[in-house]
């Protein structure tokens, strides 16, 4: 079952220990929404939709996966099932190792109620 088919209409709060917040919405097969509630990068917007892919890699456990419109790319391990979520960022910086820079996240992942529509 796809992560969009399982979650589809809910809310997904995840919380990493650097500080960033933010609140995911699967909106179909291929697209999200993210809302940052704490910390982003600087320019950064409060929402944006992204394209996405995704992969089951265990029982409720998926790898999410999106390139931002800035150069931004997200993959994130979702553990619906025991509530974490893992996500390597990377970024254009020029005066990084291989010319982009990196975040590594660990923190919760919490299911919301589903949407109001």
């Amino acid at each position: 079952m796809s992560v969009f088919e399982k979650y589809q209409g809910k809310r997904v709060d995840v919380n990493y220990e650097t500080g960033y917040h933010f609140v995911i919405e699967y909106l179909s097969e291929n697209e999200l929404k993210w809302t940052a509630l704490a910390k982003r990068a600087e320019g950064a917007p409060e929402v944006e939709k992204e394209l996405y892919d995704s992969y089951e890699i265990g029982e409720d456990e998926y790898m999410i996966n999106w390139i931002e419109e800035t150069g931004l790319v997200v993959s994130q391990i979702a553990n619906f099932r025991e509530g974490t979520a893992y996500a390597f960022m990377t970024w254009p910086d020029e005066n990084a190792h291989g010319h982009r820079a990196k975040l590594l996240h660990k923190g919760t992942l919490t299911v919301l109620e589903d949407q109001e529509e």
